[in-house]
């Protein structure tokens, strides 16, 4: 099953809140009106900072803004940010045991074809 994590889905909660403002938003306005909590998205903005997304002005005036690369990368791109390992469904996870393998048919084309598929269309 593909399952995010808090910091995937709150990273999403801040690009789309900058996006609809298309001004600079101050991390305590997104905060304010979230009510995420500020350390966790304050490592979140500057991973995104990091990897080319938002760019960072400091200062008074500051706040985060959209760099133009969000346009071009994709939502599997995106998860690789936060996520170690994106798994369609957790039986294609090497580790993963499952109680059903014995009498189970689809893990092969889950692992060949869906998870392919998905990953390239996300």
């Amino acid at each position: 099953m593909l399952a995010i994590t808090k910091q995937s889905d709150y990273g999403l909660i801040l690009l789309s809140y900058i996006y609809k403002k298309n001004v600079q938003v101050r991390l305590s306005e997104l905060i304010k009106e979230t009510k995420l909590p500020q350390r966790f998205l304050a490592r979140i903005a500057a991973e995104l900072v990091k990897k080319g997304l938002l760019i960072s002005r400091e200062g008074k005036n500051g706040g985060y803004l959209i760099l133009p690369k969000i346009k071009t990368i994709s939502f599997f791109d995106y998860l690789t940010i936060f996520e170690n390992d994106v798994v369609v469904s957790s039986c294609v996870d090497n580790n993963h045991e499952c109680k059903f393998e014995k009498i189970c048919n689809h893990k092969d084309f889950i692992k060949k074809k869906l998870s392919v598929v998905l990953t390239k269309e996300l």
